[in-house]
């Protein structure tokens, strides 16, 4: 990765202003290489929001070729410290914009919100010439750790936006970084959401017509994982198919909940496929008596390999075979 451009811009409530820096930051620089490298990566292995350039004005803004870098930056930041000033639920932070390459040529340009939070730090102080070590003190303006993500932002690669978006309540009413920031209104669900709506419809049909949880638990994770890695969807048929099987009445219950709830029967992944794909290549069995399991999604409904007994007491049994060795951890 290739730094080309990049800097960072304060948001201050206490002195109502932004603090525009002047100047870029060195992009040869180890810790800044490594911060931005780090925080991109968090960036796009998250679920994001992807919108066509298009759709946005301030996005077609930030990768316009037309100003200087730090111009454009200062602009943005102005505009954002406008929007957010008279929310206090919205933490402060500093804005950071950059613009790099990868090993391909690939151009990367972005803007999140680096957001504060507090640690309490010691400093060394002197007292009548006395070194004095003991002092503690609260430092309120530490960046986030670039490992642990951005609440909101946006990079933008070719014409697509890969966004991570925050939702903010208050007496002012909502605020949203997709809605005030990148001025697009629609009203687009995050694919987890969906997801989740289609597991509790799962969940609902399945309890109608006594099957298993687990039976329909791990029904849908192999579903699910197949349609990621055939056709890079999620595909709400194929849930149906797998978990209901021949109960044709139970299938077209469970659809048309999602029809009902706005749920398309096929929600395609875009750029999110590695994300999902690697959310779904395993899933975690906890049994009650404190075992968990974790199997490959693909081994979920093989009895070669893991079988479910219903015992005569109405207890379950999980028989694991074909094991040669077991590898253990310390």
């Amino acid at each position: 990765m290739e730094i080309k451009n990049a800097v960072i811009n304060v948001m201050n409530r206490e002195i109502n202003s932004a603090v525009f820096s002047q100047k870029e930051l060195d992009g040869r620089d180890q810790i800044v290489q490594e911060y931005i490298e780090k925080l991109v990566k968090k960036f796009l292995n998250s679920e994001c929001l992807t919108l066509d350039l298009a759709a946005s004005e301030p996005a077609q803004y930030l990768v316009g070729q037309n100003e200087d870098f730090i111009e454009v930056a200062e602009k943005l930041t102005q505009f954002y410290f406008e929007a957010i000033k008279t929310w206090e639920e919205i933490p402060e932070g500093d804005l950071l914009f950059f613009r790099i390459e990868d090993g391909y040529g690939k151009t990367y340009t972005g803007m999140v919100k680096l957001d504060f939070s507090a640690k309490y730090i010691h400093l060394i102080d002197y007292d009548d010439d006395n070194l004095v070590t003991n002092k503690i003190s609260q430092n309120k303006t530490i960046l986030p750790n670039p490992g642990q993500g951005v609440s909101c932002g946006i990079i933008v690669k070719d014409q697509t936006c890969f966004i991570h978006n925050k939702v903010y309540q208050g007496i002012q009413g909502k605020w949203s970084f997709l809605e005030r920031i990148l001025e697009v209104t629609e009203k687009k669900p995050k694919i987890s959401e969906e997801v989740a709506q289609v597991k509790k419809a799962l969940k609902t049909v399945s309890k109608k017509y006594d099957i298993e949880q687990y039976e329909a638990v791990m029904g849908a994770q192999k579903a699910l994982y197949d349609s990621i890695d055939e056709e890079a969807s999620l595909s709400s048929e194929r849930v149906a198919e797998q978990v209901f099987g021949d109960n044709h009445q139970a299938k077209q219950e469970f659809l048309e909940e999602l029809d009902q709830k706005g749920i398309q029967r096929e929600i395609a992944l875009e750029a999110n496929t590695p994300v999902f794909e690697r959310k779904y290549q395993k899933q975690k069995l906890k049994l009650d008596n404190g075992i968990e399991i974790v199997v490959p999604a693909e081994l979920l409904k093989n009895k070669d390999y893991i079988e479910f007994v219903t015992n005569d007491d109405g207890s379950l049994s999980v028989i694991l075979k074909k094991i040669e060795s077991i590898k253990n951890n310390f």
